[in-house]
């Protein structure tokens, strides 16, 4: 039940993220950087959410004046991706583009030019070719 619920809170109200971070220290010349977060006035839907999954944090932005639960590390992003998968309807092709560049990551293919590409690739044109499995 928590996990239908979930999904259609986190269909409303979170996001998919992937920022591609300038890095030198990286052969491609980009850290790849996963998350997810789902943002809200108030404190305590988010405290119950990361109280059933046990993970993630939250914390206060004071100029947006919202509230941020954020999960960053990569076996919880899977196991998030594993709850959500076949539940959204509004984000559903996001998540499985997000599912094929956690993918990627992996197998350690984001740490060359062309790894970095297919990410780019599904994550910024979703509909193309990059996409399919």
């Amino acid at each position: 039940m928590f996990q239908d619920y979930l999904a259609g809170f986190f269909d409303g109200e979170g996001s998919l993220i992937i920022r591609f971070k300038s890095d030198i220290r990286y052969k491609s010349g980009f850290q790849i950087k996963p998350n997810i977060d789902i943002t809200q006035k108030h404190f305590g839907v988010l405290k119950f959410i990361k109280d059933e999954l046990k993970m993630g944090k939250i914390y206060f932005n004071k100029q947006e004046q919202l509230w941020h639960y954020d999960i960053y590390k990569f076996e919880d992003l899977l196991k998030f991706v594993l709850i959500l998968k076949g539940r959204l309807v509004v984000k559903k092709e996001k998540l499985e583009s997000f599912e094929k560049c956690l993918s990627i990551i992996i197998k350690k293919e984001h740490l060359t030019k062309e790894g970095l590409e297919k990410i780019k690739k599904i994550w910024l044109n979703p509909k193309t070719e990059a996409n399919t499995p």
